[in-house]
C-alpha cells in the first residue's frame, strides 16, 4: 500500500495523537487481514468508537491511494465465498448486498466473472456437493437445491 497523505488538520487529543490518525491506523489493520467494502469498514470503525467525520476523511484517503476499493472487494468475495461453497450469480449478489457492496460494482463484476463457463464448472461443482452430502437423488431434487444456491439457466441440463 501507498503512503496516505491527509491534507486535513487531524483534531488533537490530549496526548498528542490525532484521530484520524488513530482511525487510519485500526482501518489499515483491518485491511490488512482481508479487503474491505467501504459500508463494513465504516461499520467496524464507529464500532471502535471513532465520530462519522473522522471514519468519511479516512476512508476517502484510503479510496484515493487504492487501499480500500470495491472492485477488488467484489473480486476477493466471489473468489474467498466460491471457494468454500459455489454459488450461482443471483445468491452473490444477493450476499453482496447485504453487505453493503456498491450494487453497480458488484453487477459489472460478477457478471464479467460468471462467465457461462465458469458458470457451468461452478454449477457443476454445486451439484457433486448436493449428491456427496445427499440432499438429493432424483434430479428434480438436484435441480431445485441448485436453484436455492442461485444456479438457474440452460446450464444445469448437463
Amino acid at each position: 500500500m501507498k503512503e496516505i497523505a491527509c491534507n486535513k488538520e487531524p483534531t488533537q487529543k490530549g496526548d498528542g495523537s490525532s484521530f484520524f490518525n488513530k482511525c487510519l491506523d485500526q482501518a489499515l489493520r483491518y485491511l490488512s487481514l482481508r479487503e474491505h467494502n467501504r459500508r463494513e469498514l465504516a461499520i467496524k470503525l464507529r464500532s471502535k468508537g471513532h465520530d462519522q467525520t473522522t471514519i468519511d476523511s479516512v476512508l476517502d484517503s484510503l479510496e484515493d491511494d487504492d487501499s480500500l476499493d470495491e472492485e477488488r472487494y467484489v473480486r476477493a468475495f466471489v473468489r474467498s465465498s466460491n471457494k468454500r461453497h459455489p454459488e450461482g450469480k443471483s445468491l452473490v449478489l444477493q450476499r453482496l448486498a447485504a453487505k453493503g457492496a456498491d450494487r453497480h460494482t458488484s453487477e459489472r463484476v460478477v457478471s464479467e466473472i460468471y462467465t457461462p463457463e465458469y458458470t457451468s464448472e461452478l454449477a457443476s461443482q454445486a451439484r457433486d456437493m448436493i449428491l456427496k452430502k445427499g440432499k438429493a437423488t432424483e434430479e428434480h431434487q438436484i435441480w431445485f437445491e441448485l436453484s436455492k444456491l442461485g444456479f438457474h439457466g440452460s446450464f444445469l441440463d448437463d
